[in-house]
């Protein structure tokens, strides 16, 4: 009897061989693989469309900083000039009134004050640049405060002699009458391996009467900060 049972056990129940087990996991592990290559690349190239995003949202935020300060500037002065106070700013050549850093005296929000934009060394990666700013009162030599220098964007793309001068200063030769900023910003789009241009012409309120160009002068030093 036993020996019937043997012979009508239905043949659906036999187990897979070794071989075939060892096919199905080297399928399974090459499925896995493929769909957690897939997930990775989704992940990266989210990744870096985000930075990139980030990366101009940071410009355009800058960009409306600056708009805001040279609108309400008394003065602005020639970036070409302020590689004579930073060793850490360049000038555009001479006569050009360009060059990596600005300064302005302005009134923004009733407040008088100097400020200084800057595209200069990334202090986390001396190989990328940021745009950094800071700011400082008129009688700083004598009680007046100077702010750190603070980073508004990262990932800016200059290259001394092949991509344009960030600031170029337009219009009157003196400080006293009306001028226009132009201001050129890149930042690397790390996805496409491009830069992203933003452009803009802002311009100054008319400065003729009543405010003295040496007001921010002499400049603080790089490194000053004075609470």
């Amino acid at each position: 009897m036993r020996d019937n049972w043997r012979r009508r056990r239905p043949q659906g129940d036999a187990g897979m061989t070794l071989t075939e087990l060892l096919v199905s996991m080297i399928v399974f592990s090459i499925a896995i693989g493929m769909v957690y290559s897939a997930v990775i690349l989704t992940m990266q190239w989210s990744r870096e469309t985000q930075q990139a995003a980030d990366a101009v949202t940071e410009l355009r935020q800058g960009l409306a900083q600056i708009d805001r300060q040279v609108r309400s500037g008394n003065v602005l002065f020639s970036p070409e000039d302020e590689d004579a106070w930073l060793t850490t700013c360049q000038d555009g050549g001479v006569g050009s009134n360009a060059g990596t850093c600005m300064r302005i005296f302005t009134q923004s929000n009733g407040d008088q004050k100097c400020v200084q934009w800057q595209i200069g060394p990334d202090p986390a990666d001396a190989t990328k640049r940021v745009l950094q700013t800071r700011s400082w009162e008129t009688n700083w030599q004598t009680g007046g405060s100077v702010s750190a220098w603070n980073v508004v964007a990262r990932d800016i793309n200059f290259v001394m002699g092949t991509t344009p001068m960030p600031f170029t200063l337009e219009g009157a030769s003196t400080p006293y009458k009306e001028r226009m900023l132009r201001v050129h910003l890149e930042v690397m789009d790390e996805r496409q391996n491009l830069p992203v241009e933003i452009d803009s012409s802002l311009t100054g309120r008319n400065t003729s009467y009543g405010y003295d160009s040496g007001q921010c002068e002499p400049v603080p030093g790089a490194t000053v900060v004075v609470p």
